[in-house]
């Protein structure tokens, strides 16, 4: 009986195998994916301050690009401005329900923020540190980093995480006190005001442009489960949900259950 259940697991593990298309042992579907890939451009607007939005970047976010790191491209880019990476990337623009006016034309902006003074001064660090280091995993532990303990001084918390991170601190400084910092928070500031539908608390999720009430409850939810339900159609990922259930890599753990089942009752029908 021993040796027909173990026949069962293994035809069943050998059918859902097939199944996967070669997308756990075998490079073939990622180089299909790059074939007909889908472009998935997520942008998270977000505030140094708000519990909701740290959140939001240290789990959904952390866990998502930990998981899809071997495929998937995860860039922050704080305006959109770089060049598209092959898959998905996600826009990270740090302003939230901040305001902002200018006593003159040729003066510096002035930024009020929800959280006060010390998260527009995050909010300026967040944006030179994208700016200066475009690659996701240059800069993204970081941001993360400096999200942990938001009741603390927002510097004290950056210079604990610039020497864990290898970040100099001191340059960053240099361009949040500048008009360039003044000037990124500002381009930060028109691109959350130009959104529509308008923000009206953060994190404030969007996917290739679009803002619906589904996208930011599925997204905020479950960043991972959200991007899996995207690029269903385009991928397979070994830990994506597959016809509406969660199953060891990627298979129906029913189908082999069915088997072992079918083989038990062969065995005492004959």
């Amino acid at each position: 009986m021993k040796n027909f259940e173990n026949l069962a697991v293994f035809l069943g593990l050998f059918v859902c195998i097939i199944e996967l298309d070669g997308s756990i042992i075998s490079s073939g579907l990622i180089d299909n994916y790059r074939q007909n890939r889908k472009l998935l451009e997520i942008g998270v607007y977000y505030e140094t301050k708000c519990p909701d939005s740290k959140r939001f970047l240290i789990n959904q976010i952390t866990s998502a690009q930990e998981k899809f790191s071997s495929v998937v491209d995860f860039t922050l880019i704080p305006f959109g401005k770089a060049n598209l990476p092959e898959h998905v990337f996600i826009n990270l623009v740090p302003f939230g329900k901040a305001s902002y006016t200018r006593d003159s034309i040729n003066s510096d902006w002035n930024f009020m923020c929800q959280h006060g003074p010390d998260e527009c001064y995050g909010n300026i660090i967040h944006n030179c540190l994208i700016q200066e280091r475009p690659n996701f995993v240059d800069h993204f532990p970081f941001i993360s980093c400096t999200m942990e303990n938001i009741m603390i001084n927002f510097e004290a918390q950056a210079l604990e995480c610039a020497m864990k991170h290898s970040v100099d601190y001191e340059k960053l400084k240099q361009c949040a006190k500048s008009t360039i910092g003044n000037n990124l928070l500002y381009q930060a500031g028109e691109k959350t005001h130009s959104l529509d539908p308008k923000l009206n608390y953060v994190p404030w999720i969007t996917v290739n442009n679009l803002h619906t009430n589904e996208i930011q409850k599925t997204a905020e939810a479950n960043l991972t489960y959200f991007i899996c339900s995207e690029l269903k159609d385009t991928i397979t990922f070994s830990f994506c949900p597959r016809n509406g259930s969660i199953s060891i890599y990627g298979c129906n753990s029913f189908f082999v259950m069915f088997l072992i089942t079918f083989f038990k009752f062969l065995v005492d029908f004959y």
